[in-house]
């Protein structure tokens, strides 16, 4: 049995012993039951306007006490949230910035736990030569307006797939200042939660040539991955002229590592052409697989969720590896009409391919209001024990590679 832990009004974290640590599973709160010690790399976060909830000794769900601010953790890569933090929300607050929350609580010894499963824990590398590594290429690509962005986002942002960049391993952020077609509720964030905080669009167009110029540098000296569609980036498939020209020149100069491309699929004429140039595998991002629970969710302009699956269509034809990135969110993807969607989609991929599962960065209460589900959800455990059964055709993961963070 947990204790439950809130948050003072200075942002310090303060056990509550004489309650039990409560989570929410999108309808109901109850006991902390499953957890896991904090990971490192985890950020603990009071949810301001929000007081935090705990069992009493009789079991039933109570406010800790005004003031006594409820605590999310935003798990590092390669962990999966389990569950949400259990709170009581101003019905005049504003919605909280989008994150992925998970529940927290201490154990008996008063050390940190949360609501969370361990899918692929990330490598880590130390990243005090960080600096040293800038610099270098600084020198290296003077004029070459990518690598200075990428050293930006790297060094103030703490951007993982851009300081990749200079370590010249795993994979390494390809920004083109992409547009966006999706235009999510302001309570919802369809990015990966784990590669940049904050995150800042990138302020100009590269040329072709530069981002050939840094792929090359990258997979030459090392690198595994090269990815357009990373971050902060909106949809590249919008600019796919330069994308295409972009894959093509990296190719003429290397045959090394792997061209990736991070989309939402909504244009797939675009892909086909970025395929044809020399892609080697795509990531597909959904909030579900479901239409109905998509189109609130990404609110879409311009394409159907029909354009997604025929993108994903015209990769598999194409041969290219293909991944589906899922961002999850307890109360809605573990109920079983999004699950009977996913396996339904799963079945559709190749063998070999993976299902990523990521955590979807939102205000969750705002998200399941929202969506208004009907169905009891089962559970983000027993969700992930039906996707390693129904998918176990596809790898399920975490991350696409391993990865140095900062």
């Amino acid at each position: 049995m947990f204790s439950a832990v809130h948050s003072d009004r200075s942002g310090r974290i303060v056990l509550a012993a004489d309650y039990v640590a409560a989570m929410s599973d999108g309808v109901s709160d109850l006991a902390l039951a499953h957890a896991i010690p904090l990971p490192d790399g985890t950020d603990l976060v009071a949810l301001q306007a929000r007081d935090g909830i705990g069992l009493d000794r009789s079991g039933r769900p109570r406010p800790l006490g005004g003031g006594r601010l409820a605590v999310g953790a935003i798990l590092p890569l390669g962990y999966l949230r389990t569950g949400l933090p259990a709170y009581a929300e101003d019905p005049g607050a504003a919605p909280l910035a989008p994150r992925a929350y998970t529940a927290v609580g201490a154990d008996a010894n008063g050390e940190l736990v949360v609501s969370g499963a361990v899918i692929e824990p990330a490598a880590r590398a130390d990243a005090a030569d960080l600096q040293t590594k800038l610099n270098a290429a600084l020198r290296e690509h003077p004029s070459n307006r990518l690598v200075k962005q990428l050293a930006r986002c790297a060094k103030e942002y703490r951007c993982r797939a851009a300081a990749n960049a200079f370590f010249r391993a795993q994979d390494c952020a390809l920004p083109v200042a992409a547009a966006s077609n999706e235009r999510p509720p302001g309570f919802v964030a369809l990015r990966d939660e784990g590669d940049a905080s904050p995150t800042e669009p990138a302020a100009f167009h590269p040329t072709a040539a530069e981002i050939a110029d840094v792929a090359v540098a990258h997979l030459d000296g090392g690198g595994r991955l090269v990815a357009f569609g990373r971050a902060c980036e909106g949809e590249p498939l919008l600019d796919t002229r330069l994308v295409e020209a972009a894959v093509g020149a990296i190719r003429k100069r290397t045959a090394r590592g792997t061209v990736h491309l991070e989309t939402n699929g909504s244009l797939p004429l675009a892909l086909r052409r970025s395929c044809d140039a020399g892609l080697d595998s795509v990531t597909f991002r959904i909030g579900s697989a479901r239409s109905e629970t998509y189109d609130a969710l990404h609110r879409p302009d311009g394409y159907r969720f029909t354009d997604v699956r025929a993108s994903i269509a015209e990769a598999i034809s194409r041969k290219v590896a293909v991944a589906v990135a899922l961002l999850m969110l307890p109360g809605l993807t573990d109920r079983e009409v999004e699950l009977d969607a996913i396996v339904a989609l799963a079945g559709e991929l190749p063998n070999g391919s993976a299902l990523l599962l990521r955590g979807l960065a939102a205000d969750p209460q705002r998200v399941l209001r929202l969506l208004r589900a009907t169905d009891a959800p089962l559970g983000m455990e027993r969700a992930l024990e039906r996707l390693r059964a129904d998918a176990s055709h596809l790898r399920i993961a975490a991350l696409p590679n391993p990865t140095v963070q900062v």
